[in-house]
């Protein structure tokens, strides 16, 4: 009797364009096996530069709120026109990046999951509430008692719509 395989949970829309500039995504990065690589400042600021340079510099993705835990990211963000690819493409090249560069000066193999988590965010939630979730992860996890306090959070309310 030949064994098979069982099917994996499919964890993205089926169907849904990811290549859309309207929409906004709520999307969290887990680092391989949780490892808490981003407790390191040095590391966690590598990552924040990158975020900035994706967004500000390329122009690749708005970026409505980010944050850097020991762990994993979350971003609330939206596809900008010019890059012209899906959310997978830009997860992958970010996490591609990302692992190559640390893995050449800290010799960190794998960085991250394999896969990612994304929520597409209704029209009718607030951007404003899911922001604020985003900052408030650090103090949830008793790293800081004011989310103000933590270096690697960011709400970008200028981005919103």
């Amino acid at each position: 009797m030949k064994k098979t395989l069982p099917e994996r949970k499919q964890i993205h829309l089926a169907n849904f364009d990811y290549t859309n500039t309207h929409d906004v995504y709520f999307i969290t990065i887990c680092t391989h096996d949780k490892k808490a690589y981003f407790a390191n400042p040095e590391f966690a600021q590598y990552i924040a530069a990158e975020i900035h340079y994706r967004s500000k510099i390329a122009g690749e993705v708005t970026v409505l709120a980010w944050c850097i835990m020991p762990d994993h990211l979350h971003f609330l963000l939206k596809l900008n026109n010019k890059y012209g690819r899906s959310l997978a493409n830009w997860v992958a090249a970010f996490k591609r990046y990302n692992a190559r560069i640390l893995s050449m000066m800290h010799d960190i193999k794998p960085l991250w999951q394999a896969n990612y988590y994304e929520r597409v965010v209704r029209k009718d939630e607030s951007l404003k509430a899911i922001a604020e979730y985003i900052a408030h992860n650090p103090v949830r996890k008793g790293l800081v008692m004011d989310w103000q306090n933590y270096p690697f959070v960011k709400i970008n309310y200028d981005a919103f719509p």
